[in-house]
């Protein structure tokens, strides 16, 4: 059977209000994520760092285990790094990272997420997030109070309800779905999804370039203030002409 595999360009800012950027990114033919540190909190870019690390481990190992569960496990090690990291170096003490990842694999998208960065999925024309976001607002929207829209505006907006942070009960939402060649899929940190809407995320995507639509991505979330670290991926799903770009399964 002919697989599917990644074609995917990256893009990171540091903004236009913060002095330094806490996301981290990693895109490779097989796994993307965005790990965002939360603002606020010691080290926000070292706690992000060694999330993505570890899923950087996991795309240069051989699986053991189906993919969503692999995947499950690299989130899991990289909690237990900050937690270790966090004990080895107090003045990291208290550090947190958002992370949504996405891996795809002959079952289709595997998707892990904690927190409220994003992945989207656009086929055919039509724009679907793939993640939900554990924050006060989605909280707020699936109660009725408020819609997406006022979201937007909303004061407690960055308000994350989970995060990596090292405790041990912290694990990802883990989800499967479907995959095609022709999928454009899109990764984000709440720089960007907090200040555009999704017509505007929806129309960037259809760029034909990889490169040029996340440029444009990056450029919306400035135009709309950059009030924090806004970083992209944006992946074409293409059929696998290299075996390797496929994970290994083995011990």
């Amino acid at each position: 059977m002919t697989g599917l595999a990644l074609q995917a360009a990256v893009r990171s800012n540091t903004g236009l209000v913060r002095s330094h950027n806490e996301d981290s990114v990693f895109a490779s033919s097989r796994l993307l994520a965005v790990a965002d540190g939360v603002g606020g909190r010691a080290a926000g870019e070292v706690a992000s760092a060694a999330v993505i690390d570890q899923l950087i481990l996991m795309d240069k190992s051989r699986l053991s285990e189906p993919l969503p569960r692999a995947l499950e496990k690299a989130v899991w090690s990289g909690n237990a790094s900050i937690e270790f990291i966090a004990s080895c170096r107090p003045p990291t003490a208290g550090m947190s990272t958002t992370l949504t990842a996405v891996a795809i694999g002959d079952d289709g998208y595997s998707i892990a997420n904690v927190g409220d960065s994003r992945a989207y999925l656009l086929r055919e024309g039509t724009l679907v997030q793939l993640t939900r976001d554990d924050s006060y607002v989605q909280e707020l929207i699936e109660s009725g109070a408020i819609d997406a829209e006022s979201a937007r505006q909303h004061p407690q907006r960055s308000v994350v309800l989970k995060a990596l942070d090292g405790s041990p009960d912290r694990t990802p939402a883990i989800d499967v779905e479907e995959a095609r060649a022709g999928d454009r899929l899109m990764l984000c940190s709440d720089g960007l999804s907090d200040l555009v809407d999704e017509r505007a995320l929806g129309s960037a995507l259809s760029i034909r370039s990889l490169e040029g639509s996340a440029e444009a991505l990056i450029e919306l979330a400035l135009q709309a203030g950059g009030k924090d670290n806004v970083s992209v991926v944006v992946a074409d799903v293409v059929l696998r002409t290299d075996e390797s770009s496929g994970w290994m399964i083995g011990d």
